[in-house]
């Protein structure tokens, strides 16, 4: 069948008719963007992020993306301090931030203190967790993550210590200062 591309403004639209063409105008546009966005029937955004050359970016495309919801600009404050504080921690143990491994990482002590839920009890639930978001298997999640701490200062802590370590320098420099005023 014929793949039909439509364009008007920035809106492209593709019409495809088989399998086999959907996974062609996938596959170009990933090539070409490097993450695909789909919006289901309820609003929420999916992204298809290519990493099939680089791994290495993969990690650095997934926490760049960001859906389109407005936002209120003390809560946008309030996130962004909260990024330079983990950020900035893990810089300080020699994070290496473009291993997979330091994202997940990241990304699990962010979403902790962004939902006000603490750090799940077991690394096994983290490494799942974390992992799915990544689309990454547990055991390749937790593989990245200890070869990431490895790769810090933390290297003689096993995995959980050093997690309880990050956190308690990231909940000190959250007190310090107030991200508002």
């Amino acid at each position: 069948m014929e793949n039909r591309i439509l364009r008007k403004h920035t809106v492209e639209m593709s019409v495809v008719c088989s399998d086999l063409s959907l996974l062609e105008n996938i596959n170009s546009l990933l090539r070409q963007k490097g993450v695909i966005s789909v919006e289901d029937d309820y609003g929420i955004l999916h992204y298809i992020v290519d990493g099939r050359n680089n791994r290495k970016e993969v990690a650095g495309k997934v926490t760049s993306i960001r859906p389109p919801v407005e936002s209120d600009p003390k809560q946008e404050k309030e996130d962004a301090y909260l990024d330079l504080c983990i950020r900035t921690v893990l810089r300080e143990y020699g994070f290496d931030m473009s291993l997979i491994g330091s994202m997940l990482v990241y990304r699990a002590l962010y979403d902790s203190y962004k939902s006000g839920i603490p750090l799940a009890p077991t690394m096994k639930s983290m490494y799942y967790e974390t992992g799915r978001d990544f689309g990454l298997s547990y055991q390749q999640s937790e593989r990245d993550v200890r070869y990431a701490i490895t790769r810090s200062s933390l290297k003689s802590m096993r995995s959980r210590a050093a997690m309880r370590c990050i956190q308690s320098r990231v909940e000190r420099r959250l007190s310090a200062a107030d991200p508002i005023e």
